[in-house]
């Protein structure tokens, strides 16, 4: 059920050790579910219904809103790798990831990160972005963000990862479009995917500052516009 070789990995063990640090009951694990689940996107078991449940406590913890279970399920059910945080059994955070090929090149597409009150602020979580991007090294990241302090966040990581980030002001990498187009990501030519999700997701939403502000301008958190953020190869 848990993929360990992935704990043997540099940035696992980093971010093991940066959870032990905070409380010696957190741990996390790496699942794989649509090889443990085969048939997971259209009947769900007890035991995936169970994490699933608790990805959507952890959901409303987070962002002090609520989608609805049904969200919560085609998001986790979709990815194929969850990465739970946990505090003896409980999840405290979790993240998820869909691993695509188009044309002959890797994207690994973050889907959520979500930490409850417990780990936010505490550092865990470039640690944990990290530990995602080498978990399955790809030509190609995406991530789709309303949160600047993620853009940010995926700044420096694809900076230490020998990549770039599209957009960033000035400037939108058209090969990143193209490659998310064929993925039907519905982004338009300023990076943006219109009504992605249903509304603003975490209430608390900061604000970005004014260096990368022109990004979000033409985005409308209220009516679920993400900005769709990209990592590439230089």
């Amino acid at each position: 059920m848990i993929s360990l070789k992935y704990k043997e990995l540099p940035q696992a063990k980093a971010l093991l050790g940066h959870l032990k640090s905070i409380n010696d009951s957190y741990d996390f694990d790496i699942i794989f579910p649509k090889k443990v689940w085969p048939n997971i996107s259209s009947e769900q078991s007890d035991d995936a219904m169970e994490i699933i449940n608790q990805h959507h406590k952890v959901f409303q913890d987070s962002t002090k809103n609520d989608f609805g279970m049904d969200y919560i399920i085609g998001a986790s059910t979709s990815a194929d790798c969850w990465i739970n945080i946990k505090k003896d059994d409980e999840i405290i955070g979790y993240a998820t990831n869909l691993f695509h090929e188009v044309n002959n090149k890797k994207v690994n597409h973050f889907r959520v990160t979500f930490f409850n009150s417990l780990l936010q602020g505490s550092g865990a979580y470039a640690l944990l972005q990290d530990l995602r991007i080498n978990i399955f090294p790809s030509d190609f990241i995406f991530s789709r963000t309303q949160n600047p302090v993620v853009y940010q966040t995926f700044e420096r990581l694809f900076n230490q990862n020998g990549m770039m980030i599209s957009p960033r002001i000035g400037y939108i990498d058209q090969e990143c479009l193209l490659v998310a187009k064929k993925l039907e990501f519905n982004v338009d030519n300023n990076s943006i995917i219109k009504n992605a999700v249903r509304g603003i997701v975490a209430v608390e939403t900061p604000t970005p500052h004014d260096k990368i502000k022109t990004l979000w301008d033409k985005i409308d958190l209220y009516n679920g516009d993400v900005l769709l953020v990209a990592g590439y190869k230089k």
